[in-house]
C-alpha cells in the first residue's frame, strides 16, 4: 500500500507544472472576460483587450532614470488646446484614458465594459474602480462626463471636432456614464475616445467657471494644476533643458519600473543623435535622415527601430488668403512639386508618395483610400505655367518672375520647422521648382523657425503657407476633423471650406454600414483632389535610435516610437537591481507560494479521488 501511495504521490507531483499552468492561464483569462462581460441589455458590446496583455512576462525591476530627447519643447501645458505633437506627448504620460489603439488593436485601459444602444445613439461605459488621481482624489464616471462636457461644448478645445455628435452625457453612478448623440457616430471610440485624456473635474471646474473660454489662453500651474491619473507625475519644467517626472506608485494598474523619466529638450538632431551614442539618453524622439542609420548601427548598445507613421506630411495652403483661395492657383502650384523625388531622393525611400486625396494607401486606412487618385497630379511645370497664365499671373517685366494680374509684384513664404532637416529642404526644393517654371516663375521664400514661433499664426491663419505633418484617427470618420469647415480651425488648418464636403463627412461619421462608408470615403477624396486645399507630399518611415544596453522591455511595433505609452509601463533596467528590486522578488515569490499551496491542495484532492477507486 504504501508503495502504491509513493507511486501516487510521484505521479501526482509531475502534474504541478502543469496545475500551476493551468491556474495562471485561468486567473488569466478570468480578467480577460471580465472586461468584457454583459450588463444586461440589448445593445451591441465593444470588443476590446485589456492593455495589461501587453505587459505579460516582464519582471518587476525597480529603479533607473529613463532620458529621451525631444527636438522642440512644448508650446502649452494645458491639454484643452494642446496640438502640436511635443505637447501631447509630454502630457500623455500624466493621464489616462478610457480605451486606447495599440499595435492597431482597441485595448481598454479605464473602461470596463463599452455597449452601444440598438439605434447607436446611446454609448454606454463603465470604467474600473480604484482609480485615482495623483493628488489622492478618486476617479470616478463624474470626471469622465466632465472631460466629455468641455470638449464637447468649447469649439475651441483642440479635439472639439470628434465630440460634435454628443448631446449630452448622464453619469448613472460613479462607475458608470450613458453618452447620448445627436447622430451615429460610427468613429467616436476610436477617434474620440482613444485620444482622450480623463482630466480631474475638482482641478479644472474651478477654473473654468473662473475663466470660462479664456481658459483657451491658461498656462497651468506645474505642477499644481498638472495632475492626472496617468503612471507619471510632473515635478519639475526648466525651459530650454528638460521636464522631470517620478513614477506614480499609487498607480491604480500598478506602477511602472523606472522610478523617473526625463524628456530632453534638444533642438539640433545630430547633437541629439550624440547623445545617444554617448549614452547620454535612452532615445531620440526626433526625425533621422536615412544616411545616419549605417553609423548609429555600428555603435555599440544603439539600436533603430523602423517606425512607420500615417502622418500625412503636405504643404498647408491659407484657403483664406488670396491667392490661395483660388482653386485653380492651387492645382497649379499641385503640379510644381516631384512628389516622387522628395521620396526617392530626399528621404532616400523611408517614405510614401503622398496621395491628392490625403488619406494614407496603406496599414489600417488602405480599406478607405482611393487609389485611383494616387497619380493625380505628376511633377508638370509647363501645366502650371499654362493655369497660371490663364489665371494671369505673368511675368510681365521680363525679370524672371510672375506678377499678379494686376501687375504688382508677387511673393509668399513657406513656413518650415526648424527641427526637422527633411522638411526644411522640401520647402528649398519647392522654392526652387516654383522658380523654374516656364514663362515666370513663382517667388517662394522659405522661412526656417522654430515651430512655437510659427505654430500659433498657423492656427490664427495668418500666415501664407507652411509645411505641416498632421495626424488621421483610427477610424475613417477623422476625415470630418480634418476638412469640415466647423468648428473653425480645429483640425482644418487651412480653413477649407465646401458644403458638399461638410455634409459628406457628417454621413460618414454617422453610417455605420462598411460597403456605405467606403463609398462615402471615396466621394470625399475625389471632390478633395479636385480643390486642392491642401497639397500632401509624403507619408514617413522613420529610423529611430535606442538604446539596448540599459533598459529592457522597449515595445516595439511598426507603428509606434519605441518610447511610446506601453514602453513606459514595461520598460525596466536590464543589469542592475536595487532595494525595491528585491521588493519586487519577494512579492513574485509569495504569489508563487500561493500558486503551489493551490497545486498541493489539487494533488491531495487527486490523491483522495484515487484512494476512493480502490475500494
Amino acid at each position: 500500500m504504501l508503495f502504491l501511495l509513493w507511486g501516487d504521490i510521484v505521479y501526482s507531483v509531475r502534474l504541478i507544472p502543469i496545475i500551476v499552468v493551468a491556474l495562471i492561464v485561468l486567473g488569466d483569462g478570468v480578467s480577460i472576460v471580465n472586461t468584457k462581460e454583459s450588463y444586461g441589455s440589448q445593445g451591441l458590446v465593444v470588443e476590446g483587450i485589456p492593455i495589461s496583455e501587453w505587459l505579460r512576462g516582464f519582471p518587476k525591476i525597480y529603479g533607473g532614470t529613463l532620458k529621451v530627447a525631444l527636438p522642440e519643447e512644448p508650446s502649452v501645458f494645458n491639454w484643452w488646446t494642446a496640438s502640436s505633437l511635443w505637447d501631447l506627448i509630454i502630457l500623455s504620460p500624466i493621464y489616462s484614458r478610457l480605451v486606447r489603439i495599440i499595435n492597431g488593436t482597441l485595448a481598454f485601459e479605464l473602461a470596463k465594459h463599452i455597449e452601444w444602444s440598438p439605434d447607436h445613439k446611446v454609448l454606454t461605459i463603465r470604467i474600473v474602480e480604484g482609480a485615482k488621481f495623483h493628488d489622492g482624489k478618486t476617479l470616478t464616471a463624474y470626471d469622465v462626463a466632465f472631460t466629455i462636457d468641455i470638449l464637447s461644448e468649447n469649439t475651441w478645445t483642440y479635439y472639439h471636432s470628434y465630440f460634435i455628435n454628443v448631446e449630452k452625457v448622464e453619469v448613472v453612478d460613479d462607475h458608470t456614464l450613458n453618452i447620448y448623440f445627436k447622430n451615429p457616430d460610427a468613429g467616436f471610440i476610436y477617434n474620440a475616445l482613444a485620444v482622450m485624456n480623463i482630466m480631474p473635474k475638482h482641478i479644472w471646474e474651478p477654473i473654468f467657471k473662473s475663466l470660462g473660454d479664456e481658459v483657451i489662453k491658461y498656462s497651468p500651474k506645474i505642477p499644481e494644476d498638472l495632475v492626472g491619473s496617468g503612471p507619471f507625475k510632473i515635478v519639475e519644467y526648466v525651459p530650454g533643458e528638460y521636464i522631470k517626472y517620478v513614477v506614480n506608485k499609487d498607480y491604480w494598474f500598478g506602477r511602472p519600473c523606472i522610478d523617473e523619466l526625463i524628456y530632453v529638450f534638444i533642438p539640433e538632431a545630430n547633437v541629439a543623435l550624440l547623445a545617444v551614442q554617448k549614452g547620454e539618453v535612452d532615445a531620440y524622439a526626433g526625425w533621422v535622415t536615412p544616411e545616419v542609420v549605417p553609423e548609429l548601427l555600428s555603435t555599440p548598445g544603439v539600436a533603430v527601430h523602423l517606425f512607420a507613421s500615417d502622418v500625412f506630411y503636405h504643404w498647408g495652403l491659407n484657403n483664406l488668403k488670396w491667392p490661395f483661395n483660388i482653386t485653380e492657383f492651387r492645382k497649379a502650384l499641385a503640379y510644381c512639386v516631384d512628389r516622387e523625388a522628395i521620396v526617392k531622393e530626399l528621404l532616400m525611400g523611408y517614405g510614401i508618395v503622398g496621395n491628392p486625396g490625403i488619406v494614407p494607401p496603406f496599414g489600417i486606412h488602405e480599406q478607405w483610400c482611393n487609389k485611383e487618385l494616387l497619380d493625380k497630379y505628376w511633377f508638370n511645370l509647363s501645366k502650371a505655367a499654362e493655369i497660371l497664365d490663364k489665371l494671369g499671373f505673368k511675368d510681365i517685366d521680363g525679370d524672371g518672375w510672375r506678377e499678379t494680374p494686376d501687375g504688382r509684384e508677387f511673393s509668399f513664404e513657406i513656413y518650415a520647422p526648424s527641427y526637422d532637416v527633411i522638411r526644411v529642404r522640401v520647402a528649398q526644393l519647392i522654392s526652387e521648382w516654383l522658380s523654374n517654371i516656364p514663362g515666370g516663375g513663382l517667388r517662394a521664400v522659405p522661412k526656417v523657425v522654430e515651430w512655437k514661433t510659427v505654430w500659433p499664426l498657423i492656427k490664427e491663419a495668418k500666415v501664407d503657407t507652411w509645411l505641416l505633418g498632421s495626424g488621421t484617427g483610427n477610424d475613417i470618420s477623422w476625415l470630418l476633423k480634418r476638412l469640415h469647415s466647423r468648428p473653425k480651425g480645429s483640425g482644418n488648418w487651412v480653413r477649407y471650406s465646401n458644403p458638399t464636403v461638410d455634409e459628406l463627412t457628417e454621413k460618414l461619421t454617422s453610417t455605420f454600414d462598411l460597403v456605405e462608408r467606403r463609398s462615402i470615403a471615396y466621394k470625399i477624396q475625389e471632390i478633395i483632389t479636385e480643390d486642392v486645399p491642401l497639397i500632401t507630399l509624403y507619408y514617413r518611415r522613420f529610423p529611430i535610435p535606442y538604446r539596448i544596453d540599459k533598459f529592457d522591455g522597449w515595445f516595439l511595433v511598426v507603428d509606434e516610437p519605441p518610447a511610446n505609452f506601453i514602453t513606459l509601463l514595461r520598460v525596466h533596467l536590464k543589469q542592475y537591481a536595487t532595494t525595491s528590486t528585491a521588493q519586487s522578488v519577494e512579492v513574485t515569490s509569495e504569489a508563487m507560494i500561493m500558486v503551489l499551496v493551490a497545486a498541493v491542495i489539487i494533488v491531495i484532492i487527486l490523491l483522495l479521488i484515487r484512494k476512493r477507486t480502490w475500494y
